[in-house]
């Protein structure tokens, strides 16, 4: 599956769906905050919303790549 076509939200809601994770547990596998997760799923509209980092992006996808193996 090409992962890097999906939307930031669409990613994060994906796979956190597809690794049976909560938001705090999915934020401690990819090393981040929860906070820092909870911003990047805001709409883009918020004034909260933060783009994810390319490097968080890419291990998502990796892990996602690994989960499906």
């Amino acid at each position: 599956m090409d992962f890097d076509k999906f939307k930031q939200q669409d990613l994060l809601r994906y796979a956190m769906t597809h690794l049976s994770m909560n938001r705090k547990q999915f934020a401690e596998e990819i090393a981040t905050t929860k906070r820092a997760l909870d911003n990047w799923l805001l709409p883009t509209e918020s004034a909260e919303h933060r783009p994810m980092p390319k490097m968080a992006r890419k291990l998502i996808c990796l892990i996602l790549e690994q989960h499906f193996e």
